[in-house]
Protein backbone atom coordinates (compact mmCIF):
# COMPACT_ATOMS: atom_id res chain seq x y z
CA UNK A 1 0.00 0.00 0.00
CA UNK A 2 2.81 2.38 0.55
CA UNK A 3 4.69 1.27 -2.18
CA UNK A 4 1.22 2.15 -4.49
CA UNK A 5 1.05 5.68 -2.97
CA UNK A 6 4.70 6.48 -3.47
CA UNK A 7 3.79 5.67 -7.30
CA UNK A 8 0.94 7.60 -7.55
CA UNK A 9 2.55 10.55 -5.86
CA UNK A 10 5.19 10.36 -9.02
CA UNK A 11 2.77 10.30 -11.14
CA UNK A 12 0.69 13.65 -9.59
CA UNK A 13 3.95 15.38 -10.13
CA UNK A 14 4.49 14.82 -13.50
CA UNK A 15 0.84 15.10 -14.39
CA UNK A 16 1.14 17.82 -16.84
CA UNK A 17 -1.51 19.71 -18.58
CA UNK A 18 -0.05 20.50 -22.60
CA UNK A 19 -2.17 23.57 -24.13
CA UNK A 20 -5.64 22.61 -25.14
CA UNK A 21 -6.48 21.61 -21.53
CA UNK A 22 -5.50 17.67 -22.30
CA UNK A 23 -3.25 15.67 -19.57
CA UNK A 24 -1.03 13.51 -20.78
CA UNK A 25 2.22 11.59 -19.38
CA UNK A 26 4.76 10.56 -21.26
CA UNK A 27 6.84 7.15 -20.97
CA UNK A 28 8.87 8.35 -18.38
CA UNK A 29 7.30 10.79 -16.42
CA UNK A 30 7.60 13.72 -18.70
CA UNK A 31 5.15 16.10 -21.00
CA UNK A 32 3.89 15.10 -24.11
CA UNK A 33 5.08 17.17 -26.82
CA UNK A 34 2.62 17.21 -29.29
CA UNK A 35 3.61 17.88 -32.29
CA UNK A 36 1.11 20.00 -33.89
CA UNK A 37 0.80 22.66 -30.82
CA UNK A 38 4.67 22.84 -30.79
CA UNK A 39 5.47 23.43 -33.96
CA UNK A 40 2.65 26.29 -34.10
CA UNK A 41 4.98 27.64 -31.25
CA UNK A 42 7.75 27.12 -32.78
CA UNK A 43 6.28 28.90 -36.04
CA UNK A 44 4.63 31.88 -33.46
CA UNK A 45 8.33 32.37 -32.13
CA UNK A 46 9.91 32.98 -35.79
CA UNK A 47 7.00 35.60 -36.45
CA UNK A 48 7.68 36.80 -33.03
CA UNK A 49 11.93 37.48 -33.90
CA UNK A 50 10.88 39.04 -37.56
CA UNK A 51 11.62 36.37 -40.16
CA UNK A 52 10.18 37.14 -43.33
CA UNK A 53 6.98 35.65 -44.16
CA UNK A 54 8.43 34.02 -47.14
CA UNK A 55 11.18 32.15 -44.80
CA UNK A 56 8.21 31.45 -42.48
CA UNK A 57 5.72 29.81 -45.30
CA UNK A 58 8.94 27.80 -46.35
CA UNK A 59 9.65 26.61 -42.51
CA UNK A 60 6.05 25.67 -42.29
CA UNK A 61 6.27 23.52 -45.38
CA UNK A 62 9.22 21.76 -44.72
CA UNK A 63 8.54 21.04 -41.02
CA UNK A 64 5.15 20.07 -42.32
CA UNK A 65 6.48 17.54 -44.60
CA UNK A 66 8.79 15.97 -41.46
CA UNK A 67 5.29 15.78 -39.07
CA UNK A 68 4.17 13.94 -42.02
CA UNK A 69 6.70 11.74 -41.80
CA UNK A 70 6.69 11.53 -37.89
CA UNK A 71 2.81 10.53 -39.00
CA UNK A 72 3.60 7.65 -40.97
CA UNK A 73 5.76 6.52 -38.29
CA UNK A 74 3.29 7.21 -35.76
CA UNK A 75 5.34 9.35 -34.10
CA UNK A 76 2.99 12.33 -32.52
CA UNK A 77 4.89 12.76 -29.52
CA UNK A 78 8.18 14.72 -30.37
CA UNK A 79 10.31 13.42 -27.31
CA UNK A 80 10.03 10.37 -29.37
CA UNK A 81 12.22 11.24 -32.06
CA UNK A 82 15.53 10.08 -31.92
CA UNK A 83 18.69 10.87 -33.62
CA UNK A 84 18.61 7.47 -35.35
CA UNK A 85 14.71 9.16 -36.94
CA UNK A 86 16.47 12.16 -37.79
CA UNK A 87 19.07 9.65 -39.74
CA UNK A 88 16.24 8.30 -41.10
CA UNK A 89 14.33 11.29 -42.49
CA UNK A 90 17.66 12.80 -43.44
CA UNK A 91 18.61 9.20 -46.16
CA UNK A 92 14.85 9.72 -47.13
CA UNK A 93 15.64 13.52 -48.37
CA UNK A 94 18.62 12.81 -49.68
CA UNK A 95 17.14 9.82 -51.86
CA UNK A 96 14.61 12.77 -53.79
CA UNK A 97 15.65 13.69 -56.99
CA UNK A 98 15.23 17.25 -56.02
CA UNK A 99 18.49 19.63 -55.90
CA UNK A 100 20.87 19.85 -53.25
CA UNK A 101 20.12 23.11 -52.09
CA UNK A 102 16.25 21.50 -51.60
CA UNK A 103 17.44 19.18 -49.83
CA UNK A 104 18.61 21.10 -47.34
CA UNK A 105 15.86 23.33 -47.09
CA UNK A 106 13.93 20.20 -46.13
CA UNK A 107 16.35 19.45 -43.07
CA UNK A 108 17.54 22.89 -42.00
CA UNK A 109 14.08 24.49 -40.76
CA UNK A 110 13.93 20.45 -38.42
CA UNK A 111 17.07 21.09 -37.14
CA UNK A 112 15.97 24.70 -36.30
CA UNK A 113 13.32 23.21 -34.59
CA UNK A 114 14.78 20.98 -31.86
CA UNK A 115 17.62 23.29 -31.28
CA UNK A 116 14.80 26.18 -30.26
CA UNK A 117 13.10 23.24 -27.95
CA UNK A 118 16.99 22.24 -26.82
CA UNK A 119 18.36 25.56 -26.09
CA UNK A 120 14.57 26.50 -24.31
CA UNK A 121 14.92 23.75 -22.20
CA UNK A 122 11.88 21.71 -23.57
CA UNK A 123 14.16 18.86 -24.36
CA UNK A 124 16.94 17.45 -22.58
CA UNK A 125 18.60 16.48 -25.82
CA UNK A 126 18.55 17.51 -28.85
CA UNK A 127 17.69 14.75 -31.66
CA UNK A 128 19.54 16.81 -34.64
CA UNK A 129 22.93 17.11 -32.25
CA UNK A 130 25.95 15.98 -35.29
CA UNK A 131 23.39 16.41 -38.32
CA UNK A 132 25.28 17.84 -41.02
CA UNK A 133 23.92 19.88 -43.34
CA UNK A 134 24.00 19.83 -47.30
CA UNK A 135 27.17 21.96 -47.54
CA UNK A 136 26.83 24.77 -49.23
CA UNK A 137 30.55 24.76 -51.08
CA UNK A 138 29.56 23.43 -54.24
CA UNK A 139 26.30 25.57 -54.25
CA UNK A 140 25.23 27.37 -57.22
CA UNK A 141 23.78 31.00 -56.93
CA UNK A 142 21.39 30.51 -60.18
CA UNK A 143 21.23 32.63 -63.42
CA UNK A 144 22.14 36.54 -63.18
CA UNK A 145 21.71 38.92 -66.24
CA UNK A 146 24.67 40.24 -68.09
CA UNK A 147 24.88 44.63 -68.40
CA UNK A 148 23.39 44.21 -71.90
CA UNK A 149 20.50 42.28 -70.92
CA UNK A 150 19.94 44.83 -67.41
CA UNK A 151 19.93 47.38 -69.58
CA UNK A 152 17.87 46.27 -72.40
CA UNK A 153 15.59 45.49 -69.34
CA UNK A 154 15.67 48.80 -68.35
CA UNK A 155 14.96 50.18 -71.63
CA UNK A 156 11.54 48.59 -72.04
CA UNK A 157 8.94 50.46 -69.87
CA UNK A 158 7.34 52.76 -71.16
CA UNK A 159 8.28 56.49 -70.26
CA UNK A 160 5.50 58.47 -71.44
CA UNK A 161 2.80 56.21 -69.00
CA UNK A 162 2.77 56.71 -64.85
CA UNK A 163 3.35 53.06 -64.63
CA UNK A 164 6.76 53.11 -67.04
CA UNK A 165 8.10 55.80 -64.41
CA UNK A 166 7.44 53.81 -61.17
CA UNK A 167 8.41 50.36 -63.17
CA UNK A 168 11.27 51.95 -64.04
CA UNK A 169 12.31 53.66 -60.36
CA UNK A 170 11.17 50.11 -59.00
CA UNK A 171 13.66 48.13 -61.82
CA UNK A 172 16.49 50.62 -61.12
CA UNK A 173 16.21 50.39 -56.97
CA UNK A 174 16.21 46.77 -57.60
CA UNK A 175 19.80 46.71 -59.79
CA UNK A 176 20.80 49.36 -57.43
CA UNK A 177 20.69 48.37 -53.83
CA UNK A 178 20.08 44.26 -54.39
CA UNK A 179 17.35 44.31 -51.86
CA UNK A 180 15.07 41.73 -51.05
CA UNK A 181 11.67 41.46 -52.23
CA UNK A 182 10.30 41.30 -48.94
CA UNK A 183 12.41 44.24 -47.96
CA UNK A 184 11.65 46.54 -51.32
CA UNK A 185 7.76 45.48 -50.31
CA UNK A 186 8.02 47.23 -46.66
CA UNK A 187 10.00 50.37 -47.98
CA UNK A 188 8.32 53.59 -46.91
CA UNK A 189 8.04 57.17 -48.35
CA UNK A 190 10.79 58.39 -45.57
CA UNK A 191 13.02 55.59 -45.62
CA UNK A 192 14.39 57.14 -49.01
CA UNK A 193 16.81 59.86 -48.69
CA UNK A 194 17.40 61.45 -52.11
CA UNK A 195 19.58 64.09 -50.77
CA UNK A 196 22.10 61.38 -49.53
CA UNK A 197 21.16 59.04 -52.10
CA UNK A 198 20.37 56.04 -50.01
CA UNK A 199 17.76 53.95 -48.69
CA UNK A 200 16.97 52.48 -44.64
CA UNK A 201 16.32 49.14 -44.60
CA UNK A 202 13.92 49.10 -41.48
CA UNK A 203 12.29 45.59 -41.80
CA UNK A 204 15.57 43.69 -43.21
CA UNK A 205 15.82 39.79 -42.71
CA UNK A 206 16.22 38.68 -38.78
CA UNK A 207 14.53 42.27 -37.98
CA UNK A 208 18.48 43.91 -38.58
CA UNK A 209 18.56 47.43 -40.06
CA UNK A 210 21.04 49.02 -42.75
CA UNK A 211 21.10 51.36 -44.73
CA UNK A 212 22.13 51.07 -48.59
CA UNK A 213 23.65 53.40 -51.71
CA UNK A 214 20.94 54.38 -54.52
CA UNK A 215 23.05 54.75 -58.03
CA UNK A 216 22.40 57.60 -59.77
CA UNK A 217 19.76 55.80 -62.55
CA UNK A 218 17.85 55.27 -59.20
CA UNK A 219 17.59 58.39 -57.56
CA UNK A 220 17.16 60.22 -60.40
CA UNK A 221 14.07 57.59 -61.68
CA UNK A 222 13.33 57.63 -58.13
CA UNK A 223 12.97 61.14 -57.59
CA UNK A 224 10.72 61.71 -60.82
CA UNK A 225 8.30 59.18 -59.31
CA UNK A 226 8.07 60.40 -55.59
CA UNK A 227 7.50 64.06 -57.46
CA UNK A 228 5.29 63.31 -60.45
CA UNK A 229 3.95 59.84 -60.02
CA UNK A 230 3.46 58.56 -56.66
CA UNK A 231 1.18 61.88 -55.73
CA UNK A 232 -0.97 61.00 -58.27
CA UNK A 233 -1.32 57.33 -57.38
CA UNK A 234 -1.97 58.27 -53.45
CA UNK A 235 -4.51 60.43 -54.56
CA UNK A 236 -7.21 57.85 -53.14
CA UNK A 237 -5.29 57.07 -50.14
CA UNK A 238 -3.27 59.78 -48.83
CA UNK A 239 -2.44 58.21 -45.44
CA UNK A 240 -0.47 55.50 -47.02
CA UNK A 241 3.41 55.70 -46.74
CA UNK A 242 4.31 52.89 -48.48
CA UNK A 243 6.66 53.76 -50.69
CA UNK A 244 5.90 51.91 -54.17
CA UNK A 245 2.03 52.06 -54.46
CA UNK A 246 -0.19 50.76 -57.47
CA UNK A 247 -2.48 52.85 -59.22
CA UNK A 248 -5.26 52.43 -56.98
CA UNK A 249 -3.15 53.79 -53.97
CA UNK A 250 -2.35 50.51 -52.10
CA UNK A 251 1.21 49.00 -51.90
CA UNK A 252 2.44 47.48 -54.66
CA UNK A 253 2.29 43.41 -54.09
CA UNK A 254 5.15 40.98 -54.53
CA UNK A 255 2.85 39.69 -57.71
CA UNK A 256 2.70 42.75 -59.19
CA UNK A 257 6.15 43.30 -59.16
CA UNK A 258 6.44 39.59 -60.66
CA UNK A 259 4.05 40.50 -63.73
CA UNK A 260 5.47 43.14 -64.77
CA UNK A 261 8.88 41.76 -64.65
CA UNK A 262 7.77 38.95 -66.57
CA UNK A 263 6.24 41.28 -69.21
CA UNK A 264 9.17 43.36 -69.63
CA UNK A 265 11.58 39.94 -69.56
CA UNK A 266 9.37 38.39 -72.67
CA UNK A 267 9.00 42.30 -74.43
CA UNK A 268 12.75 42.50 -74.01
CA UNK A 269 13.46 39.30 -75.60
CA UNK A 270 15.50 37.58 -72.47
CA UNK A 271 14.76 33.54 -72.22
CA UNK A 272 16.41 33.65 -68.37
CA UNK A 273 13.74 34.29 -65.89
CA UNK A 274 13.64 37.61 -64.45
CA UNK A 275 12.33 37.93 -60.60
CA UNK A 276 13.51 40.33 -58.07
CA UNK A 277 15.99 37.96 -56.05
CA UNK A 278 17.63 37.45 -59.63
CA UNK A 279 18.50 41.31 -59.81
CA UNK A 280 19.84 40.90 -56.41
CA UNK A 281 22.02 38.19 -58.14
CA UNK A 282 23.08 40.19 -60.51
CA UNK A 283 23.78 43.23 -58.56
CA UNK A 284 26.06 41.23 -56.53
CA UNK A 285 27.58 39.88 -59.46
CA UNK A 286 28.43 42.94 -61.29
CA UNK A 287 29.40 44.07 -58.30
CA UNK A 288 32.42 41.59 -57.85
CA UNK A 289 32.83 41.98 -61.71
CA UNK A 290 33.74 45.66 -61.35
CA UNK A 291 36.30 44.73 -58.20
CA UNK A 292 33.75 45.78 -55.52
CA UNK A 293 35.28 43.85 -51.85
CA UNK A 294 33.30 40.76 -50.88
CA UNK A 295 32.93 42.65 -47.55
CA UNK A 296 31.21 45.77 -48.95
CA UNK A 297 28.68 43.10 -50.74
CA UNK A 298 27.99 41.31 -47.89
CA UNK A 299 27.11 44.52 -45.85
CA UNK A 300 24.99 45.91 -48.85
CA UNK A 301 23.46 42.39 -49.20
CA UNK A 302 22.65 42.16 -45.74
CA UNK A 303 24.23 38.98 -45.05
CA UNK A 304 24.83 37.56 -41.93
CA UNK A 305 27.67 34.70 -43.03
CA UNK A 306 30.27 35.91 -44.99
CA UNK A 307 30.59 32.56 -46.95
CA UNK A 308 26.79 33.11 -48.06
CA UNK A 309 28.28 36.55 -49.74
CA UNK A 310 31.61 34.25 -50.56
CA UNK A 311 29.50 31.96 -53.47
CA UNK A 312 29.37 34.89 -55.95
CA UNK A 313 33.07 34.18 -56.48
CA UNK A 314 32.18 31.21 -58.36
CA UNK A 315 30.50 33.48 -61.14
CA UNK A 316 31.79 34.05 -63.69
CA UNK A 317 35.10 33.91 -63.12
CA UNK A 318 36.67 34.70 -66.14
CA UNK A 319 34.85 38.18 -65.88
CA UNK A 320 36.49 38.38 -62.28
CA UNK A 321 40.56 37.64 -62.98
CA UNK A 322 40.26 40.12 -66.12
CA UNK A 323 38.73 42.90 -63.61
CA UNK A 324 41.40 41.97 -61.23
CA UNK A 325 44.04 42.35 -63.77
CA UNK A 326 43.01 45.60 -64.85
CA UNK A 327 42.48 46.91 -61.45
CA UNK A 328 44.86 44.96 -58.78
CA UNK A 329 48.56 46.87 -58.78
CA UNK A 330 50.20 43.33 -57.52
CA UNK A 331 49.25 42.25 -61.34
CA UNK A 332 50.44 45.66 -63.00
CA UNK A 333 53.67 45.97 -61.12
CA UNK A 334 53.12 48.98 -59.33
CA UNK A 335 54.35 46.50 -55.65
CA UNK A 336 57.34 45.50 -57.15
CA UNK A 337 58.79 49.39 -58.15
Amino acid sequence: MKNKRICLLSIEKHNYVVPGGKKAIGERGGIFMDAVVTVTEFINQLKARGYAPATIDSYRMNIGHFKRYLARQSIDDLKKVTHQVICDYQAKVASEPIAQESKALKIRPVKRLFEHLSKNHKLLINPCEGIVETSRKNRKIGRVLTIEEIKNLLDKPNLSLKTGIRDRAVMEVLYSTGIRLNEFLNLEVYHADLKDRVLYIRKGKGSKQRVVPLGKGAARYLKEYLQKIRPYHARKNRKERTLFLNHSGYPLSANAVRAFLRDYRMAAGIKKPVSPHIFRRTCATHLLQKGADIRYIQKLLGHKRLDTTQMYTKVMPIEVKNTHNKTHPGVKGILSL
